[in-house]
C-alpha cells in the first residue's frame, strides 16, 4: 500500500500534473520562509533572509525532482520506508540549521491537501508522518546508545477549503509535559521532539488579518487572474518573480483556469442533455450563447430536446 501521490495514481493524469505544480510554487524558500516564520517557534524571531538562508536539503517535491535553482530547494528524501512497513511519499522534504553554537538542526514535511476530511483525521495522519520521520533517524542522526541526538520534526499541512465553521485557521499540535506528582524536572529540550501545524485555507472568508494566510490564499486563488496573483506577491509581499518562478505560478493558474473551464463546460453538457434552455445554462454557468450552441452541436442535442 502507499499513500500520497502513489495513491492518486488513478486520478487524471493533468490533475495529478496541477497537484505538482501546487508542491513546485510552494518549495521555493521564499514562500517556506514565511509558512516557516509564522509556525516554528524556534525561527520566529528570525528575519525571512535568516530563515531562507537556514533551509538546506536535497530536496524532493512528491516523486519529481525539483530543479534546482538558488531560490528553490533542493530537500531530503521524500520517501520513507521502514522493514515490514507501506511506503509514504512526502510532498516537500527539507531541513533547516540555525547557525548558533549548537548548530541546531530541525526536519520538516510540508503537505498540500486538498481534501480537509478525506476519511481521517490531517493532524493524526501528520503524527504518522512525524513519528516516520523520527524513526528514519536511526543510524542517520542518532544511534540508539544516543537517543539525546535526535532531530526535531514538523509535519506542516496546508489544508484548503475547509468547513465555513472554520475558515481561516492555523493550529498547533506538540507534546507537553504534565506533573501527576511534581518532582521530575521540565527538560523541554529532551521531549519537544515533533510538532504538527495545520493551516486552513478559505479565501471566500475573513482572513482575520493574518499575513500568512493573506499571502497563501493569494497564491493559491481561483479568484484572481495569474498577473494580479504574481504583482500581490511580488508588492505586497516582497517575493521575487524572478528565476522560474513567475512562469511556475503561470503554469499552476494554467492549469487551474484548465480544469475550471473544464468542470464549467461538463456541467453545461449535463444541463443540456436534461433538456434545459440556453438562457438556464448561460444563467448556471457563465458561458455564451454561442459556447453553448457549439456544445449542443457536439452533443447533437437541439434546444427542447433530451
Amino acid at each position: 500500500m502507499q499513500t500520497s501521490v502513489a495513491a492518486s495514481i488513478d486520478e487524471n493524469p493533468q490533475k495529478r500534473q496541477l497537484d505538482q505544480q501546487c508542491k513546485v510554487v510552494l518549495s521555493h524558500k521564499s514562500i517556506l520562509a514565511r509558512i516557516l516564520k509564522r509556525t516554528v517557534s524556534e525561527v520566529a524571531d528570525m528575519e525571512l533572509d535568516m530563515i531562507r538562508a537556514s533551509i538546506e536539503g536535497n530536496m524532493r517535491s512528491g516523486e519529481v525532482p525539483v530543479l534546482e535553482t538558488p531560490e528553490r530547494i533542493t530537500g531530503d528524501n521524500t520517501e520513507g520506508v521502514s522493514v515490514n512497513e507501506s511506503t509514504i511519499y512526502y510532498d516537500i522534504r527539507f531541513y533547516i540549521v540555525i547557525d548558533d553554537k549548537d548548530k541546531l538542526k530541525i526536519l520538516f514535511d510540508v503537505e498540500a491537501q486538498k481534501d480537509f476530511y478525506p476519511g481521517y483525521k490531517i493532524v493524526t495522519r501528520g503524527i504518522v508522518y512525524c513519528a516516520r520521520m523520527i524513526s528514519s533517524q536511526i543510524n542517520q542522526e542518532f544511534t540508539l546508545d544516543n537517543y539525546d541526538d535526535v532531530k526535531k520534526v514538523y509535519s506542516i499541512w496546508i489544508c484548503f477549503n475547509p468547513p465555513t465553521y472554520i475558515g481561516n485557521a492555523i493550529s498547533r499540535y506538540s507534546m507537553k509535559k504534565e506533573d501527576l506528582l511534581p518532582g521530575i524536572p521540565d527538560e523541554k529540550s529532551a521531549y519537544d521532539k515533533l510538532e504538527v501545524i495545520q493551516i486552513c485555507l478559505r479565501e471566500d472568508m475573513d482572513e482575520k488579518d493574518d499575513a500568512l494566510i493573506q499571502m497563501l490564499n493569494t497564491l493559491f486563488s481561483s479568484r484572481k487572474s495569474k498577473e494580479e496573483i504574481k504583482r500581490e506577491l511580488s508588492d505586497k509581499y516582497g517575493i521575487s518573480m524572478d528565476n522560474g518562478y513567475g512562469r511556475e505560478v503561470d503554469e499552476m493558474c494554467n492549469l487551474s483556469d484548465m480544469f475550471e473551464e473544464r468542470g464549467v463546460t461538463k456541467v453545461a453538457s449535463n444541463l443540456i442533455k436534461m433538456g434545459k434552455d440556453n438562457a438556464f445554462i448561460m444563467e448556471a454557468t457563465a458561458l455564451s450563447e454561442e459556447a453553448i450552441e457549439q456544445l449542443r452541436e457536439t452533443l447533437k442535442v437541439p434546444v427542447g430536446q433530451q
